[in-house]
């Protein structure tokens, strides 16, 4: 295949409500979306998220980020998934790419998508998987609320799903306590919960906290302690009752594999886009299972339909993941960018992903409709019009 146009989105959906947890409070998408386009016309897309939060990117230097990579792989002629893959590795060895996660995630995402749906495959099997698993079973996940009142409302809605596991964000350990116990209440003593702190305690109050909602039967704390404080999160792990997994704190400069290696936790949070992409992302699974360690697959609130297809991809790459996130889309964004529903149903089921590339058909206009054109990298003499630029 060769690319002879790459163009970069920085997208913009409302949400349907303001969503907030200890770090950050959302009301839109913030993504970047890269679709590349060959000589015949067929197109692959990818999407990234960029969160400072977590990584430490901005939206602006992941969207240059995004163009200065695109403009090594335009106009590459590429005859094979290993030379594919080399072009991969060499733009994820600059220094860039390894400073702007989603943006390489975004490209690196739309190339494998390209490739897949030229090749008649599902992308997830270009790593040689063959899963028989038939659908996917995901977490809810109930955002913090100051409100009890809307707490009730997304608490009905996951008894109406009659999911099986969940996430709960909190900001502190008396509201924490306070509304894990109302949420055990209602929702029964069947359900699998865990909790995100974001960084929400010292050790010593992480500790106090867990403690405190033994009686909740919680299945494991997210992220208790400040990103840096790796001292602090392997102090939790170690006197903890329940299992403890890092998020936020596997993109410090010691990365992942510090974490893995000097059994500072007892899992972690694997995100495709704050990973950098598939391979990353899947690399980081198998050292974490080596460890014999629970592994999350997550997603970043706002992920469009590519990254909720693109996180089950990753999913059936990564078949001992413990819970997995995402597909949100109708219970988050105003509008996504199919026409199908995509969001998980009863029981946090969807069906596995099939068709060529990611599986799934963009709306036509719905990117442009939704978005700001950031660049788009045409091949010199290349078969495109002037308002194509």
């Amino acid at each position: 295949m060769e690319i002879n146009k790459i163009t970069i989105y920085n997208l913009r959906i409302p949400f349907s409500r303001t969503i907030r947890h200890r770090l950050y409070s959302r009301s839109e998408t913030q993504s970047i979306v890269v679709v590349l386009q060959d000589h015949h016309g067929n197109k692959g897309v990818g999407e990234g998220t960029p969160r400072g939060y977590v990584t430490g990117e901005a939206l602006d230097t992941s969207l240059d980020c995004a163009k200065v990579l695109s403009q090594k792989v335009i106009g590459q002629n590429i005859e094979s998934v290993s030379q594919l893959y080399t072009l991969l590795d060499n733009l994820g060895s600059i220094e860039i790419a390894h400073e702007n996660p989603a943006a390489f995630c975004a490209l690196e995402t739309a190339l494998l998508d390209l490739w897949a749906r030229l090749a008649h495959t599902t992308l997830y099997r270009l790593f040689k998987i063959n899963s028989k698993m038939e659908q996917l079973s995901y977490s809810g996940v109930i955002p913090y609320s100051s409100s009890e009142t809307e707490l009730l409302k997304v608490v009905e809605l996951i008894k109406f799903l009659k999911l099986r596991t969940l996430k709960v964000k909190v900001v502190d350990l008396d509201s924490g306590v306070s509304q894990l116990k109302i949420i055990r209440e209602k929702l029964g003593s069947d359900i699998d919960i865990r909790v995100d702190a974001n960084a929400a305690f010292e050790k010593e109050t992480a500790l106090a906290f867990i403690k405190a909602a033994k009686a909740i039967r919680l299945s494991a704390i997210e992220q208790p302690v400040a990103k840096a404080d790796l001292n602090g999160l392997k102090h939790v792990s170690d006197n903890s009752d329940i299992p403890v997994i890092a998020d936020e704190s596997m993109y410090t400069p010691k990365g992942p594999f510090y974490l893995i290696d000097n059994n500072i936790c007892h899992g972690l949070n694997i995100r495709l886009s704050s990973c950098g992409g598939f391979r990353k992302a899947h690399y980081i699974y198998q050292q974490a299972k080596r460890k014999h360690m629970m592994v999350v697959l997550g997603a970043h609130v706002g992920e469009t339909a590519i990254l909720s297809f693109a996180g089950r991809h990753l999913a059936m790459m990564c078949p001992e993941a413990t819970y997995l996130e995402g597909s949100f889309s109708k219970y988050v964004l105003k509008e996504d960018l199919v026409n199908e529903d995509i969001s998980f149903g009863a029981g946090g089921a969807v069906p596995v992903p099939i068709g060529s590339g990611l599986g799934i058909d963009i709306e036509s206009g719905a990117i442009e409709n939704w978005s700001t054109r950031f660049s788009s990298i045409i091949t010199p003499g290349g078969p495109f019009t002037p308002e194509d630029a």
